[in-house]
């Protein structure tokens, strides 16, 4: 690969991670002797008639000679072979071999090899531990390691996990695992001399931390002179430390660091990561650069940022995908070196750790650049991923991936003279920064940036603020988090697949992406009309629909179910006429037979009296239904559901010249007081609609001339059209595509909006021009086979 002759690419990159170069340590076991080493190759007498020989770079390697036969050897990339122990226990040598990732997360494993005069037998490998402290107690292995609540920054675990292995002559023994809060963690515990680390020199010094607003403007500088956006440097900086390079009080299981010196300096928990950016130590530095690393946080802030634009060009060396062109201006397209800042552990594949507190690293900065510098992340199709672990690390089959949506240039780069534009509706114009309101400006305004930002004061606040003049000449300051430098203020989703199976995965994916479903509800993909009723059920869980085949589970549709890991799962339809049994059954198997749950009817009209009830069981029963005809055709189910799931208000099916009956035991057994038709007469005739007069005192019907229409009346008459933020755009004649973003429209109360895939409805052109003036982003469902790219670009221009 093209790494192998790039020795020189990671100097900066491993260095961190050297460790104390061949220093025996003694150990409480019968007889012990350690062994650690620094970046590039040493070689060390482990016993009489065996010899190691350690080279670590980007590929280490690892060789055990016996009389000078190799007997043993690993290769691994961008992980270091940190120490080596000899334990001698009932007369029994075994060898103790440690490993360190590259990254953040200092994560480590190790290995035990049982040494005979024959050579070498491997009798354990253990799991991976981030962040993580090893020590030999007699013949124990100690592993304490952190774990982290929902809100923690990593050098404040909330628990320290200490798991213990001993070593026997018969074998290997994996004891008990200890879990204790950190605040209770005192100084009866061991203080034993972790292996591979330096110490500072004591000089029983407290700093003081900065100001939130010192810290904002120097992460803020320092990025931008390094040509990166703050917004990801500042998260980064807070997921490492919360933005702090001192402990104001010590915890005692940081005095316990070998390399404690005596001052508040933040050191992480595994006693590796420094200050404010978490730089690791592992006995490398001169005493200069550890100095400067404690005491100069623009220093720590500048490693950092080197550290982090590293990790970038590991694109070059095959170790991490590239994203769309790659610009390294776009701050969705950071996501594999963030990942690699952390390390390219197989804990950061975000399908198998996609929520908190256990999310993939990369995933929790990006989370975090949403959440306090409030910039509208596309979140990264991980459905799209295929990752594979090789060697212990990380890697993918697919060197380029393309992200549809919105790309985000970092505002907080903008400087005096600028022009901008306002991303958001009723955006706040303050006369001073976070002070007195004076003015709204509206989505689209173009303002220049008239002079230098202002940082907040909060560490939750990691917008800036920017004075502004618009063209009409307001002046006055605006967060930065709600302008771009792009014209192209109007975000644009694709939510597709290859086929409606795979639309369902990409928006269930987009719209659960950093919060955990307790429920999925399932449908047939191909006869759609049970997940069109459906749709309300999983709005009222607030959960996603997905469809998958009759007779199987559809590939991609598991893979996102084990992402999810839903509590309770529904399946919509019978099983002769909907999703066969044996589908239900492998839904059992991986969930639980009382975690499956099918509702289903002898049709679809009892069907859907059935996800009515059960949705009035879940939420409480609602004194109104809509009705809507049985057809599966017809787009109206569809055009209605956004609202009637985020209502709460289930949708019944009837035919068109007779109201059916499971309508009328509905409303007689759920005290239903109004009943809302939608579509005109041809759909549900006036004879249905004056039986239903004759049960209850309010019948409604909104309709319009045509499918498109009868959508425009609908969002005339449920949602306030000024203040449309979405818009969820589908084909409006085969609506498999529309299906599974219900209860994605229905998080947001959005509406849905019909069309044809070559041409937009005069109707809804029409009604678009008179009616929506809010400049909504736009969401398209499925491909441009579906919604095509004349007609994406026509919607993009009628909002603007």
């Amino acid at each position: 690969m093209k790494y192998n002759n790039r020795i020189g690419f990671c100097a900066v990159l491993l260095g961190i991670f050297a460790f104390l170069s061949f220093i025996p340590i003694q150990s409480e076991a019968e007889e012990s002797t350690s062994f650690s080493f620094n970046n590039g190759e040493k070689q060390i007498q482990l016993t009489d008639t065996k010899k190691v020989k350690v080279n670590n770079d980007t590929v280490s390697t690892i060789s055990i000679m016996e009389n000078g036969k190799e007997i043993y050897n690993k290769e691994l990339t961008l992980i270091k072979i940190s120490s080596i122990e000899k334990l001698t226990i009932n007369s029994q040598e075994y060898a103790l071999v440690n490993y360190r990732y590259s990254g953040s997360s200092n994560a480590l494993f190790f290995q035990v090899l049982k040494m005979n005069d024959k050579g070498l037998e491997k009798i354990f490998e253990s799991e991976v531990f981030e962040r993580a402290r090893i020590d030999v107690v007699e013949n124990d292995i100690e592993i304490k390691y952190p774990e982290y609540d929902k809100e923690d920054v990593k050098t404040n675990p909330s628990k320290l996990i200490t798991q213990l292995y001993t070593i026997k002559n018969s074998g290997f023994n994996i004891g008990d695992r200890h879990v204790k809060e950190l605040d209770n963690i005192n100084t009866s515990d061991s203080n034993k001399l972790s292996k591979g680390f330096s110490t500072f020199s004591t000089d029983n010094t407290t700093y003081t931390n900065p100001s939130n607003a010192e810290i904002n403007k120097m992460l803020t500088e320092e990025a931008i002179d390094a040509g990166i956006s703050p917004e990801i440097v500042k998260a980064i900086a807070y997921q490492e430390s919360g933005w702090q390079q001192y402990w104001n009080d010590v915890p005692d299981s940081i005095k316990k660091c070998p390399n404690y010196d005596g001052t508040n300096v933040k050191l992480g928990y595994d006693c590796n990561g420094i200050g404010i950016m978490q730089i690791s130590n592992n006995g490398h530095r001169s005493e200069e650069d550890l100095n400067n690393l404690k005491t100069d946080i623009r220093y720590n802030i500048q490693v950092g940022i080197e550290i982090l634009k590293d990790k970038w060009n590991y694109h070059n060396y095959d170790l991490i995908p590239t994203i769309n062109n790659n610009d390294p201006m776009v701050i969705e397209n950071w996501y594999f070196a963030i990942m690699a800042y952390n390390g390219l552990l197989p804990r950061n594949n975000p399908l198998e750790k996609p929520f908190p507190p256990y999310a993939a690293y990369q995933e929790e900065v990006l989370q975090r650049i949403g959440d306090l510098s409030l910039v509208n992340i596309n979140p990264f199709p991980t459905h799209k991923l295929d990752p594979y672990e090789e060697n212990g690390l990380l890697k993918f089959r697919t060197s380029n991936f393309i992200v549809e949506g919105p790309q985000h240039y970092s505002s907080q780069s903008l400087t005096s003279g600028d022009t901008s534009y306002v991303t958001t509706n009723n955006l706040n114009l303050r006369q001073t920064p976070g002070g007195n309101e004076i003015d709204e400006l509206n989505k689209g305004t173009q303002v220049t940036i008239t002079g230098p930002y202002v940082g907040t004061n909060s560490k939750v606040n990691q917008f800036v603020w920017f004075p502004i003049k618009t063209s009409t000449g307001k002046t006055g300051y605006v967060a930065s988090s709600y302008l771009s430098p792009s014209d192209e203020y109007i975000d644009k989703y694709s939510l597709r697949g290859e086929r409606r199976y795979e639309t369902g995965v990409s928006i269930t994916n987009h719209g659960w992406h950093w919060e955990q479903p307790t429920s999925v509800v399932i449908g047939r993909g191909d006869v759609p009309i049970d997940a069109l009723t459906g749709s309300v059920l999983a709005s009222s869980l607030d959960s996603p629909l997905l469809l998958t085949q009759s007779h199987r589970l559809t590939e991609s549709v598991e893979q996102e179910l084990n992402r999810i890991q839903p509590s309770k799962v529904y399946i919509l339809g019978g099983d002769n006429s909907a999703i066969l049994p044996s589908v239900e059954e492998k839904l059992k198997d991986k969930f639980g037979d009382n975690n499956v749950i099918r509702l289903a009817g002898t049709d679809r009209y009892s069907t859907a009296f059935e996800v009515a009830e059960q949705v009035s069981k879940l939420n409480g029963s609602s004194d109104e239904i809509f009705v809507t005809t049985g057809d599966e055709k017809s787009s109206d189910a569809l055009a209605i559901a956004p609202y009637a799931g985020a209502n709460k208000i289930p949708i019944l099916l009837t035919k068109t010249n007779g109201l059916n009956q499971n309508i009328i035991n509905y409303i007689k057994d759920y005290g239903i007081k109004k009943v809302t038709l939608i579509g005109g007469p041809g759909v549900i005739s006036s004879s249905v609609k004056k039986h239903l007069e004759k049960l209850v005192g309010e019948v409604y019907r909104v309709s319009g001339d045509s499918r498109f229409k009868t959508n425009a009346a609908i969002i005339d008459e449920f949602y306030e059209k000024e203040s449309i933020d979405k818009l969820f755009v589908t084909q409006g004649y085969e609506l498999a595509d529309a299906l599974s973003v219900s209860p994605l429209a229905a998080k947001y109360n959005e509406p849905i909006i019909l069309t044809r895939t070559e041409k937009i409805p005069a109707e809804t052109e029409n009604w678009m021009n008179k009616s929506i003036k809010s400049k909504p982003d736009l969401y398209f469902l499925g491909g441009p086979n579906a919604v095509s790219n004349t007609v994406r670009s026509h919607f993009v221009n009628l909002v603007r």
